[in-house]
């Protein structure tokens, strides 16, 4: 049988849309934080991220252009993959303890929040 498929699995192309993967790993930080996230975006102009939000939604609500939104989707697969490789090393060490809070405050920001805690997390 011939297959019609014109895809290979070698080309395959990064969705617009954040995996539910990441979502659940992204999910996971917004509860661990979320004594200590506040909305900075101005009320009433996107959904608020928290645990229990659709990101995509939150991304769509957040990003007016579909450019917009497709690149916020990539940064945070992106960066929850860093999050993850650097929950991953030795937290003992100062250097990988302020990249994993900057990929954080990264993560945060994409999604209209920022810290009330620290300064770890401060807009850009």
């Amino acid at each position: 049988m011939i297959s019609t498929d014109t895809t290979s699995p070698s080309t395959n192309v990064i969705g617009n849309d954040v995996t539910v993967a990441t979502c659940y790993y992204i999910r996971k930080l917004l509860a661990k934080h979320a004594d200590e996230l506040q909305s900075c975006v101005v009320a009433g102009a996107g959904m608020i991220a928290d645990s229990t939000s659709d990101l995509n939604h939150v991304l769509e609500s957040l990003y007016l252009e579909e450019p917009d939104i497709s690149l916020a989707a990539r940064e945070l697969e992106v960066l929850a993959q860093l999050h993850q490789n650097f929950s991953n090393q030795n937290t003992s060490n100062r250097s990988v303890i302020r990249q994993l809070a900057e990929v954080e405050r990264r993560i945060f920001w994409i999604l209209g929040l920022s810290s009330t805690l620290s300064p770890r997390f401060q807009n850009q």
